[in-house]
């Protein structure tokens, strides 16, 4: 099953990838994670690194990164997942529309491990999973922008 998911956010590009690219921490706006960290002496944001999710229901997935375009996009794929999850490919991406707002969006590809999960599956990562995460990744933009300007004013 293929899910693609797009959000306008009002925040520039460059600062929404900056947490993106922050491959290890996915978990800071990801709202169904407990933890993230990099995982099989990964230590670097490139091809073949991994991490491992480990999220809120106690399921875990191991990921290692297929393709990673500076600035805009990386693509992973799950490996060792535990719960519902057979297989998996992510990407996960940025699109400038101009210097104040940006198209976020993430493609997932997916095998549920068993079949008859496959539409529960697919309803809870279009409409519920893979927004929150878009609409996260903004709010801790706007969160963080908040904390500057809080600083600032000090």
């Amino acid at each position: 099953m293929q899910i693609t998911v797009k959000r306008k956010a009002n925040a520039p590009a460059a600062d929404l990838w900056n947490y993106i690219a922050d491959f290890s921490n996915i978990h800071k706006f990801h709202p169904f994670l407990k933890s993230s960290h990099f995982i099989e002496g990964s230590t670097t944001c490139e091809v073949g690194s991994s991490r491992q999710c480990n999220f809120k229901d106690g399921s875990v997935f191991k990921e290692t990164i297929k393709e990673w375009n500076e600035g805009s996009s990386y693509t992973i794929q799950a490996k060792d997942s535990t719960g519902r999850i057979k297989d998996a490919t992510a990407s996960l991406g940025v699109t400038p529309i101009d210097s104040k707002t940006t198209e976020v969006y993430m493609k997932v590809e997916m095998t549920a491990a068993n079949k008859l999960m496959q539409p529960m599956l697919y309803i809870m990562f279009k409409h519920k999973m893979v927004p929150a995460v878009l609409k996260s990744l903004e709010d801790l933009y706007h969160k963080d922008q908040k904390a500057a300007a809080t600083l600032e004013l000090a």
